[in-house]
């Protein structure tokens, strides 16, 4: 790129918006279409990428911004997250904080209501893997099966290995679980 000494074209030519059109996931870099231009290769700037890690690619179509230091797009940073009619915004609610992903699953937190959504499309699941447990506070609904691998407890009875007082043979009932 032939450098200028035009200060308003080096000024002009710093931040650019376009449009990605690829993107290398292994090498974590994208190229980019700025009017008839594409770039070469160029890293995106993540929001994290030290001890903690951040790993949220663009997407072909996304608009986004191209920092060119000095006005050289050879050494370009790819400024994700601009809105555009293709992509618009998935909320307009101030208060939350949403997530929303190519298959459709969301995340979406409201810290007016205090209340968070866990969406997940057909056929989706979820996995928790905390060897050392987990902990609810609060009532839980449940529509569907619950399935245990060891056993349930409720006030410390044993669904699986509890007795009961009272019983006998024909229709009567049994007393509580002891």
């Amino acid at each position: 790129m032939a450098r200028t000494a035009d200060p308003e074209q080096l000024t002009g030519e710093v931040i650019q918006l376009g449009t990605v059109t690829s993107v290398d996931h292994v090498a974590a870099t994208c190229t980019v279409e700025i009017g008839e231009l594409t770039t070469g290769d160029l890293p995106w700037l993540a929001p994290r990428a030290g001890g903690v890690k951040v790993w949220s690619p663009p997407s072909v179509g996304e608009q986004c911004g191209v920092l060119c230091p000095e006005g050289d797009l050879a050494n370009g940073l790819v400024l994700l997250g601009i809105w555009s009619d293709a992509n618009p915004p998935p909320s307009a609610d101030p208060a939350t904080v949403h997530l929303e992903f190519p298959d459709g699953a969301v995340i979406a937190y409201n810290h007016s209501t205090h209340a968070l959504a866990l969406t997940l499309p057909a056929g989706g699941s979820m996995a928790v893997d905390a060897p050392g447990g987990t902990t609810w506070t609060g009532d839980i609904a449940l529509t569907g099966k619950f399935t245990a691998s060891d056993d349930v407890l409720a006030r410390g009875i044993s669904l699986k290995d509890h007795k009961h007082t009272g019983v006998s043979a024909g229709a009567a009932q049994t007393g509580t679980p002891v």
